[in-house]
This record gives C-alpha cells, sequence and structure tokens, in this order.
C-alpha cells in the first residue's frame, strides 16, 4: 500500500512539473536515515532505527492562491516496536488578497511569539517520541480554517477553528509499567461533542513593538488521566486501567516582541481555566497562570536564545498520595490504609492517578520556575551549524540537554549527529522516562 501510495505521489510530482506553464509547482523533499543508540538504562542497545522519506509540493500563481502538501513515510524501528507508516502531515489551500486570507486542511499553525516556552501554542499537537534531528518534526498538523484579515498595515485578526480534538503524543508507550496497571493513551483525530476548538488573535505592529492578544476555547493539546478501572479481588494487587481523556479550557493570553539592540526582547502572559470544576475529577487540572520573558541575542554567527518561564498554580492544595507510576508501592503503608476504618481503596487510586496527571502538567507545587537556553551557530559559510537546546524545571530539578552538529559536505547532503539527555529526582517525570529517551543519534538526509 505505501510503495503504490508513493509511486502515485512521484508521478503527481512529475506531471505537474512537467505539464505548468503559468502556474507555479515546486516538488522538493528529503531522503533520511538514523539511528538512536540508548545511553539510558534501557533493555536495547538501539534505541530507533528509522528511514524517512518527505515529499512537499507547493502550488502558486503569486496572485490569489497557495496550496501546500507535505506526504510523509517512516519505516525501522523505535522503543522496540515496528514503524512502517504512511502520512500526510500537511495538505491546506488558501485564497488570499490584500485584504484577507482564508485556508482550509491539515495545517501547523503557530501562535505566539516566544521559542523555548510557549503557553499560547494552542492548535498543533506535539509528539514527544519522534525521532528526528529537525525540532520541528515533532509538530503534527491539525484539522483546521483560519481567516486572517489585515484592515491596516499595523493590525492582524486572525481567526482558527477545529472540527475535532487531536491531542498531542505523550511519553508513556515505552514505560514499563506493573503488570496490574494499563494505561490507554489515545492519538490521531478524535470525534465527540465538543472537541472542536476556536481561538481569536490580534496581532498589532506598533513602532517599537509587535504585541498580540488572544483568546482560545477548547479541548487541552494534553489529554487528561482518568482512572476508567479498579478491581479490587485481589486488595494488594488490584487491577488498575487508566485512560487519556480530553478536558474543555478557556484561555486568555498577550505577548510582545521588541528590539533592544543588541537585543530582541519577548514576553508572554497566559491565563487558562479548565470549564468543568476539578473537584471529584482528577482528568482535569487547576487553573493557572503562566508567564515568560526571555531574549535573542546574536553575535556574530552565533544566534542565543534564553528564556524564563514562571507559572502559579490556582486554587492549590497539596496532593494527599504520590503519583501512581513514578513511585514504588509501600505495601506496609498500603496494608495499615486497607485496615483503617472507612478507608476507600478507589477513591485511594483515584487521588494516585491524578497525582501522576499533575507530575505530568507541573502541578505537583503551587508556583514553578524554568530556564530555557537555545544556542545555534553558523559556520563555515553555513556548512556547518553547532547548536544546543538546554531547559531546566528549578522547582521539580528536571533537566534536559540536547546539543547537535550538523555538516553538509556538500549541496542537498547533510550529517547530523547529536545526542538527547534527561535527568531527574526519583519519582519526578525525567526520572520516569529518562531510561528509553537518552540516547545519541547520527543521521543523513538528502535534499532535493
Amino acid at each position: 500500500m505505501i510503495k503504490r501510495n508513493l509511486t502515485l505521489w512521484l508521478c503527481l510530482l512529475m506531471s505537474v512539473s512537467l505539464s505548468a506553464q503559468e502556474k507555479t509547482f515546486t516538488p522538493g523533499g528529503f531522503i533520511r536515515g538514523g539511528a538512536w543508540f540508548s545511553t539510558g538504562d534501557y533493555t536495547n542497545d538501539v534505541n530507533a532505527a528509522l528511514g524517512d522519506v518527505s515529499l512537499t509540493l507547493t502550488a502558486t500563481d503569486n496572485l490569489s492562491y497557495k496550496g501546500f502538501a507535505d506526504l510523509r513515510v517512516r519505516m525501522g524501528q523505535q522503543f522496540g516496536e515496528n514503524v512502517n507508516y504512511l502520512e500526510m502531515r500537511e495538505a491546506w489551500g488558501m485564497y488570499y488578497n490584500s485584504f484577507m486570507s482564508l485556508s482550509l486542511g491539515k495545517k501547523i499553525i503557530k501562535w505566539g511569539k516566544t521559542d523555548i516556552f510557549t503557553p499560547l501554542q494552542r492548535f498543533t499537537p506535539f509528539d514527544f517520541t519522534y525521532h528526528s534531528p529537525d525540532f520541528a518534526d515533532k509538530d503534527i498538523g491539525n484539522i483546521a480554517g483560519e481567516l486572517v484579515l489585515t484592515p491596516a498595515s499595523f493590525i492582524k485578526l486572525s481567526a482558527v477553528a477545529t472540527p475535532f480534538w487531536y491531542p498531542s503524543v505523550l511519553v508513556t508507550a515505552p514505560l514499563d509499567l506493573p503488570e496490574n496497571i494499563t494505561l490507554n493513551i489515545p492519538e490521531g483525530l478524535r470525534t465527540g461533542n465538543g472537541y472542536y476548538s476556536a481561538g481569536l488573535r490580534a496581532d498589532f505592529m506598533l513602532r517599537g513593538i509587535d504585541a498580540g492578544l488572544q483568546w482560545y476555547h477548547g479541548p487541552d493539546l494534553m489529554p487528561g488521566l482518568s482512572l476508567t478501572g479498579a478491581d479490587f479481588t485481589n486488595p494488594l494487587n488490584p487491577l488498575i486501567a487508566i485512560s487519556g481523556v480530553p478536558y474543555i479550557i478557556n484561555q486568555a493570553g498577550f505577548d510582545f516582541e521588541t528590539v533592544l539592540n543588541p537585543l530582541i526582547l519577548r514576553g508572554a502572559l497566559a491565563y487558562s481555566r479548565p470549564v468543568m470544576e476539578k473537584t471529584g475529577n482528577e482528568e482535569i487540572p487547576f487553573p493557572q497562570v503562566e508567564w515568560v520573558a526571555g531574549f535573542d541575542w546574536t553575535p556574530g554567527p552565533v544566534r542565543m536564545t534564553i528564556e524564563y518561564s514562571g507559572k502559579r498554580v490556582i486554587d492549590f492544595y497539596e496532593s494527599p498520595y504520590p503519583p501512581l507510576i513514578g513511585t514504588e508501592l509501600d505495601m506496609n503503608e498500603l496494608s495499615q490504609l486497607m485496615s483503617t476504618p472507612g478507608f476507600d481503596p478507589v477513591e485511594f487510586i483515584r487521588m494516585q492517578t491524578e497525582s501522576f496527571s499533575r507530575l505530568y502538567n507541573n502541578q505537583l507545587y503551587e508556583y514553578y520556575h524554568m530556564v530555557g537556553l537555545r544556542f545555534e551557530g553558523d559556520l563555515m559559510y553555513g556548512r556547518l551549524t553547532p547548536s544546543l537546546t538546554t531547559m531546566y524545571n528549578i522547582t521539580s530539578k528536571d533537566f534536559m540537554i540536547s546539543p547537535a552538529i550538523r555538516f553538509k559536505p556538500s549541496d542537498g547532503v547533510t550529517l547530523s549527529a547529536g545526542m538527547d539527555f534527561y535527568s531527574g529526582t526519583q519519582g519526578g517525570l525525567y526520572d520516569i522516562i529518562d531510561d528509553f529517551m537518552n540516547s545519541v543519534f547520527f543521521t543523513i538526509q538528502i535534499d532535493f
């Protein structure tokens, strides 16, 4: 099936590139192979070995319409599982004029001016497990309609709507779970009442500063974790089922960008609140306020981005029990709880599930503080590009660093090597995933 579809796509690219006369059809893409080798305590020495093909096509008359498509083929193995799929990453058409543009289809839509921490990013899901030397490959195109109006040179109004829920892909599939726990996390498009999302944004291009205001209503891209089953036939080894489910939020936000030589300053402020009450609903997060401040600095061939992100969790209360996943259950403590009059074992597991949900959403503490750094070099006239991305959660002690280097020995050929390293305190998020996420990688990419 994949070979037949790939052949049809190649024939289409050849036909349009040869037959087009007045209109512009631009095919492109790449072929890439890569291997990721585990550096953590993981059962497989080869974390992933993958081959990718990207076929792109841009169609436009440079006057009133534009279309873009990106077809991806991936084969290989990742986390010990075979990978074999054909995916249309983007496919959208746009009509535009000097006043407006209207686009429909599967599209990657980026809102917000900040770079490392993006609290205003609402319409593009993210695949946290996707292996690639290009960080942007983790973005997932979403089915959406986007209307952009430009009533004046200094203002741009945007409206986006999506009919389905498309959750981000969490780092849960490779988890080594206890035999009594099953974890069902949704992937791909999901239909249902209330799963639509809508957002409005106004961008102001003023003298010396660009600023934006936005509002969003719809399901969060991160699934909530809900206890869907608890069988206590064996009280010391209960059977537990947890599912990822959507929850609806309202969010309002503001961001800005301004130049203060030699720096480009950026900032954002966002307030989000779930539509449903949290009490009794372990999958629902607390309301929260997030803020981001940072700058870009480009001294010569080097670009450096530094950002700080803070968060306050509203209506916060301490979690009475540790997360269900990531901590070992104390059997003596459990025996004492089970013998306590009035103890509800289902409520105990529900609160542990809520605690794990809070761990994933950075809501175990009332305040969070994080810092991030991105470094990118441009050496040898663009042939050598070292980079480094690192983030540290000051509150939870989670630490990530990802150095990489790209070398272009000739036009259209890119050799990449790098490392992904995660570390955290015992029972923390990065401590849970570091065994199977820590790796070094090598890739070769041919662009055409």
